[in-house]
Formats: structure tokens, sequence, C-alpha cells
């Protein structure tokens, strides 16, 4: 019964968006409700509040040892400022792995990083992955630590790092990598 409320909930405020964003365009309502769902701030204040109102599961499981993913992303040659974040030269292909549980928040193409995707981790950090050669998830797809969510063929990768609406240097860009990484 309480998994039916949730998505009764869920289902309702999905609703609310849609009508909210059609009035918006009709100028029967001052609020624009696109702005509110799709920032990042506004994302991470819905998350929270969503957690408070349905509360979450105990965890089950207990954690043993907390081994680090995506070990292939320090095998990069080269590193190069590009565009508010950085190119990683790789000679081998790698797997792009899911450092936390997070949601996938863009995935698409843009003119200065070709295919990309932008990942919001539980941690309030944002990772953007460009000139990605294949991913295959959705935006607002949920993902688990260690999952996939694309693919690099060698060549260069773009990473831009945001903590806390902050986009990470290049020293603070690597230390994080090293800390979310195992070589």
């Amino acid at each position: 019964m309480n998994k039916l409320w949730k998505w009764i909930a869920a289902v309702l405020l999905c609703v609310v968006v849609l009508i909210g964003s059609q009035l918006h365009e009709r100028g029967q309502i001052a609020v624009d409700v696109n702005k509110i769902v799709y920032s990042s701030e506004d994302l991470t204040i819905m998350r929270n509040f969503l957690r408070e109102v349905f509360g979450s599961e105990p965890d089950t499981t207990i954690t043993v040892s907390s081994d680090k993913v995506n070990q292939e992303l320090l095998s990069f040659v080269s590193v190069k400022p590009y565009d508010s974040g950085y190119l990683l030269t790789f000679e081998q292909p790698i797997p792009i792995l899911a450092i936390e549980n997070g949601l996938v928040v863009y995935t698409g193409h843009s003119k200065n990083t070709g295919k990309t995707i932008s990942v919001y981790y539980e941690d309030d950090t944002t990772v953007t992955y460009g000139n990605v050669d294949s991913f295959s998830l959705l935006p607002y797809t949920s993902i688990e630590r260690g999952s996939t969510i694309a693919n690099k063929e060698p060549g260069d990768l773009y990473i831009k790092i945001e903590e806390n609406g902050k986009v990470l240097n290049l020293e603070e860009t690597l230390e994080w990598m090293k800390e979310h990484t195992q070589s």
C-alpha cells in the first residue's frame, strides 16, 4: 500500500508540472515551472523534499568494503583545459561508470563537446562527460553506483566536475578523480 501511495503522488506531481508548464506558455501564470524543474538547485530541493515526505526505505545491505569504481578514468595520457572543463586523452577504450547513485540530467549533442552526458550524484556533484562514443540512458534516469553510463573509444574525453555549484579547477579535478577511482 505504501508503494501505491508513492506512485500516486509521483503521477500527481508530474501532472502538476505539465499543467503548470502549459499555463505558463499560455501566459495564464507568471511562474516558469520549467526553470524550477530543470535547474540543478531546485532538483536538489525537490529530491530532498520528496525524501522527507516519503522517507527512505531502511538499508538492508551491509557495506563490507568501499571499492572504488571507474578505475580506467585515471589511465589518461595527457590533460588540457577546454571549455570550462578538461580534455583527457586515452589510448585505450574505457567504460565510464557511475561513481555513486545519481540521476542523469542531460544527454545529447553539444557544439563544443559532441555526444555529452551529465550526471547529478547524491553528494551534490554534477559530472559532465563529453566526446563520448556511446550512451544509452535518457535524462532523468536513475543510476546506481558502478553502472555503465557511457563508453569512450581512444581519443579525447571531456570532463567537467561541479561541486556545490562551483566548477573544479585542474588540481581539484585530478584530486576528485583520485578520490573516486583506484588505479
